[in-house]
């Protein structure tokens, strides 16, 4: 993992056996917290052998989809993410399908999402932040690409070859300028070729390419579909024996859960925590019935999860991914001793903070906690959330939707409904955004947050939690679990009247949690590392103005995003290589 820090600055986490570990004295996960205690239905006993079945063909559909895109595309490997925003999209609509991972498989047919990101990769996906040197390497690169997609095109517009060397032409004319000195953005002649060939108002080249090879896309998702679709007849029509058991191995340093050939290894840390909180919703045991059921159930969870990402944790180098991350510890305990926050709306049995949370898969999470997906709530409990979702601009957008008619229905019952939202600074263009920022949810705003909806971590100067520490070889390890966020997060709180009385937040509360977000450095004591500023205080409004907390309005970021799949154990580089048009 990419991180800025040195090793020896990352405060280490405490661990004894059977206690809940800690870092800097604030425990990892809170499981006494009050609980809403809303009855939820119980679900099917989870088979193991047909979660084994699933992953096996999930794993070939992958390749499939893979094949796919080459042999009509011509390309390389997939766009990166672009199955998790596929998954993604299904499982945040309202309603169950007849597959719990894949509920909708023809979805990309009814959604542009998987059309825009195979067509983003026509004729080549460029970098959105680069300038000078590499700006001009990369319009190399496009030209390259650009002529090989000439070929590949049944029939190129005349127009379309000749912007191609028209655009050769011109950077060899001013192909060594970048060597002038350092401009910015704005300055920089190469940013703006690039930024002009994916202009839509003017049709740019890239949009002449896609225009042009959009009905190869549309055959990509015919075909994804019925893979998809055969996929998920398959699963139904599986019949589980369900003879086989499910071991669990604790010898070693990393348990091992085995079920008929294969293993999955999980840290030692993660596996403490799993069995709290299964005992916490399914209370204590020691029988064999019950020894055995904690164990197919927690196969069929993990196993789940790693289908998702898409990993196989058995594989060397395998455990990258971009599960779904989550702020800090110290952010959570701040929350609830602050805010009253004791429940999720996104998170996991391997990331969730609180007992009770709302997940992606309750048909094998309810049995650890899960209170069911949020986005098939009709009404939410009373209280407070914290409100973490995966970044994807599809996702918060139904989020954005789903929280406002939380909060006018609650609003008008006089109930108390809080939510603390972080979300990725992508600017009021990506529609989520830009809805949360509006007027719509101006009511629900407290008093400091009136003019300028949101507080503002600036990149880099903040921490969040990797979304795949759950691995073997990371659990435990600070150094790996915590990393440097490289984008602003914004944070919005959003309250009815009754829950502003109850839990107000002014601008005191805003410097304190902009702090807890920030790095605690182990040279530092606590408390003064968490008082620590020395980038300047924490602010309100867009990262430029670089403001500090005040009432004063701020004007929006106006970036245009691309999705970023929350890249959680990959950034720097690899974080700039994604956020590409």
């Amino acid at each position: 993992m990419v991180n800025s820090r040195k090793r020896g600055s990352i405060v280490p986490i405490e661990w004894r056996e059977h206690e809940a570990p800690l870092r800097n004295g604030i425990a990892l996960w809170d499981f006494s917290a009050a609980r809403h205690g809303t009855p939820r239905p119980r679900p099917e006993e989870p088979s193991a052998e047909k979660e084994q079945r699933r992953a096996q063909l999930m794993q070939e559909f992958r390749s499939r989809y893979a094949e796919i895109c080459h042999q009509v595309l011509g390309l390389a490997k997939p766009p990166a993410d672009s199955i998790d925003r596929w998954l993604l999209e299904q499982l945040a609509q309202r309603g169950g399908g007849r597959d719990p991972l894949v509920p909708r498989p023809r979805i990309a047919e009814s959604s542009r999402v998987l059309e825009r990101e195979l067509l983003a990769e026509v004729p080549m996906r460029c970098h959105s932040r680069v300038t000078g040197r590499l700006a001009s390497e990369q319009l190399a690169r496009y030209v390259k690409s650009a002529r090989d997609w000439l070929q590949r095109l049944q029939e190129p517009s005349q127009l379309i070859s000749e912007e191609v060397e028209a655009l050769d032409a011109w950077l060899k004319e001013h192909g060594d300028e970048w060597k002038v000195g350092r401009k910015s953005s704005a300055d920089c002649p190469f940013r703006r070729k690039l930024d002009e060939l994916v202009a839509q108002e003017h049709m740019g080249l890239s949009v002449r390419f896609r225009v042009a090879a959009q009905d190869m896309a549309v055959e990509i998702l015919k075909r994804v579909s019925d893979e998809a679709e055969s996929m998920v007849v398959q699963l139904c029509e599986f019949k589980a024996s369900d003879v086989y058991p499910v071991h669990l191995d604790m010898e070693g340093a990393a348990p091992k859960i085995i079920f008929r050939e294969e293993e999955m290894k999980i840290s030692a840390m993660h596996m403490q925590k799993l069995h709290q909180l299964y005992e916490v919703h399914q209370g204590p045991g020691d029988s064999e019935d019950w020894k055995a059921a904690f164990r197919r159930r927690l196969y069929c969870m993990l196993r789940r999860y790693v289908t998702f990402i898409g990993l196989d944790p058995a594989e060397e180098g395998s455990q990258g991914g971009n599960m779904h991350a989550a702020a800090p510890e110290c952010v959570f305990a701040w929350l609830r001793d602050e805010m009253g926050v004791s429940a999720e709306l996104f998170a996991s049995p391997l990331n969730c903070f609180f007992a009770e949370y709302y997940s992606a898969f309750p048909d094998v999470d309810a049995f650890f906690g899960s209170q069911g997906s949020f986005f098939d709530l009709d009404d939410l409990p009373e209280g407070s959330y914290e409100v973490g979702p995966p970044y994807t601009e599809e996702v918060m957008e139904l989020m954005a939707r789903k929280l406002l008619k939380h909060l006018r229905s609650s609003a008008e019952k006089k109930q108390v409904l809080s939510f603390v939202v972080f979300v990725p600074d992508w600017g009021d263009e990506c529609t989520a955004l830009g809805l949360v920022s509006g007027e719509d949810f101006q009511p629900f705003r407290p008093e400091l947050c009136k003019k300028q909806a949101y507080l503002l971590a600036r990149g880099r100067e903040h921490h969040y939690i990797s979304g795949v520490q759950f691995f073997h070889d990371s659990g435990a390890d600070a150094s790996r679990r915590y990393y440097d966020v490289p984008h602003g997060t914004r944070i919005y709180v959003l309250q009815t009247p009754k829950a502003a009385e109850r839990w107000p937040f002014g601008q005191a509360k805003a410097e304190a949690l902009l702090a807890k977000l920030g790095p605690v450095e182990e040279k530092k004591g606590t408390t003064e590392a968490l008082k620590d500023h020395s980038h300047g205080p924490p602010f309100v409004g867009n990262e430029s103005e670089r403001q500090p907390v005040t009432c004063q309005p701020v004007a929006a970021s106006r970036r245009v995003p691309r999705f970023l799949a929350n890249e959680c154990n990959n950034v720097g580089d690899k974080w700039a290589e994604k956020h590409a048009f």
